[in-house]
């Protein structure tokens, strides 16, 4: 018989999981949405790179969005960036018309975010709207207009995306961050008022972003996401995440490379929200907390306790095919092999991703030093940032 401990811990957690099952199933209800803008501003899209390995996919996908006319600056830190060769080359390419700058090596500020200042200084009054994307994705050929049409068709200020995680390798550590990162994917934000963004994926009228005086909140700063929603609530103004506006983003690590992005992402909020943090933090822990909780009514072979683990089983396996039933929608192309062994995996190591999941989490606060794309970054504060190192 399960003691009262261990049947409120079960109780909370089917609860938790409960209400995780429908925040799935309210994003996959509808989808695929059709949207397409009443009108076709110009737009200017900023795309932040490093490295060209990732291009030879992207720049096809991107010139060939379904979309009037829009431009792509695209910025690079130096000249000696493969990207840079890569993007001079494809200037005279048949396409969306295709600017390059370059920004110069960061000093006090992610390169990341040096980028992003160097495009925007070369928009034009022409510019009606200015999109970002980042490089490490797929866009589909609907990406442009789906988030055009949030701010043509409905008026909203900011459109955002998030990026779906699919693995570029079969490794299961690969499958086991997907699994993970789309967890949060799924989760559907577009109901909610809400100021975060994703900054992998947005869309902002030029007048938006002239009156959040975006660059005056990335100067110095470190993380282009936490700064523009830091700039979006200043002024008091929230971002749609539409729930077809995700978007592909291939992955390929091993263990050690899932905990390393998982305690960046977390970092990066603990240092910029920590409140946000605290509660990603309680909802992974609370499970594993709930589960040491009842293991002694488990251990003496509760039914009841057992039977709640299985309901408990049951509801991650409508999650997971749930979430399966997004990507199907949103990307009917994604059915290989590998895309098929990567759910299996999902189901089979779900104990394993939830937990590296949680310990990324818990891992953010022990440092105020970020790995990312080959420097080492020491943040003071959101607009202080020093250069530990460069490789």
């Amino acid at each position: 018989m399960a003691t009262p401990v261990a049947e409120v811990a079960l109780a909370l957690w089917g609860v938790q999981s409960l209400v995780a099952t429908f925040a799935v199933a309210a994003y996959r209800w509808g989808l695929p949405r059709p949207e397409i803008p009443g009108v076709e501003p110009r737009v200017a899209v900023i795309l932040p790179v490093k490295g060209a390995a990732a291009l030879v996919e992207l720049l096809p996908r991107l010139r060939a969005q379904r979309y009037g006319f829009y431009r792509i600056v695209a910025a690079v830190e130096s000249e000696d960036d493969p990207a840079y060769a890569r993007l001079a080359a494809a200037v005279d390419e048949p396409g969306a018309p295709l600017e390059v700058v370059v920004a110069g090596l960061a000093e006090g500020a992610g390169q990341k975010v040096c980028n992003l200042l160097a495009a925007l200084e070369r928009l034009t009054p022409e510019d009606e709207v200015v999109a970002f994307l980042d490089a490490d994705t797929l866009p589909t050929p609907l990406w442009l207009p789906r988030l055009v049409a949030v701010l043509v068709n409905s008026g909203r200020p900011v459109a955002t995306g998030y990026r779906w995680m699919t693995p570029a390798d079969d490794r299961w550590s690969s499958a086991c961050l997907a699994a993970a990162d789309n967890s949060i994917a799924a989760l559907p934000r577009g109901a909610l008022p809400l100021t975060i963004v994703w900054g992998g994926s947005v869309a902002m009228r030029r007048a938006t972003l002239e009156t959040i005086r975006l660059a005056d909140y990335w100067r110095g700063a470190l993380s282009d996401d936490s700064q523009m929603a830091e700039a979006l609530r200043a002024a008091g103004l929230l971002a749609h995440a539409p729930r077809q506006a995700l978007l592909l983003s291939p992955v390929s690590c091993d263990w050690r490379g899932f905990l390393a992005f998982g305690v960046r992402q977390y970092r990066l909020v603990f240092l910029h929200r920590p409140s946000a943090w605290a509660i990603a933090l309680a909802c992974l822990w609370a499970p594993l907390l709930c589960l040491a909780l009842a293991a002694p009514a488990l251990l003496a072979g509760s039914i009841v306790a057992w039977a709640a683990i299985a309901v408990l089983v049951a509801l991650g396996e409508i999650r997971a095919r749930l979430r399966h039933g997004i990507e199907r929608a949103l990307w009917p192309e994604l059915d290989g092999p590998r895309e098929r062994r990567r759910w299996r995996v999902e189901r089979v190591m779900r104990p394993v991703w939830r937990v590296l999941h949680a310990l990324a989490a818990a891992g953010a606060p022990l440092s105020r030093e970020i790995d990312w794309a080959g420097v080492r970054y020491r943040v003071l504060a959101p607009q202080r940032i020093e250069i530990a190192s460069r490789r």
